[in-house]
């Protein structure tokens, strides 16, 4: 990891940019381990307080982990009457 800090501090100061690096006082590396959602739905209930607004659609999706695809649809055919179901843009997919 050092290694590579060195070569693009070396990199950025022969780009004739006049700047130089003389130390790192303090470097703070962090990981987090991935834990993808478990089972068949990708659905969140959303915070009452943020529903409440009428700011967000969130479709309930709870047979399938296509919750982007459900938002994309969500977001290119507006629908009135239903917009948090599925159903309601079912007629959008194309087989």
């Amino acid at each position: 990891m050092s290694e590579k800090i060195v070569k693009e501090s070396e990199d950025f100061e022969g780009k004739d940019s006049g700047w130089t690096l003389d130390e790192i006082l303090r470097l703070e590396v962090r990981t987090n381990r991935y834990s993808p959602f478990r089972g068949s739905s990708s659905f969140i209930e959303v915070p009452k307080q943020i529903a409440e607004t009428k700011a967000i659609i969130n479709v309930i999706n709870k047979k399938d982990s296509q919750c982007f695809m459900w938002s994309i649809l969500a977001a290119l055919y507006p629908n009135n009457s239903n917009p948090s179901k599925t159903s309601s843009y079912v007629p959008h997919l194309i087989s």
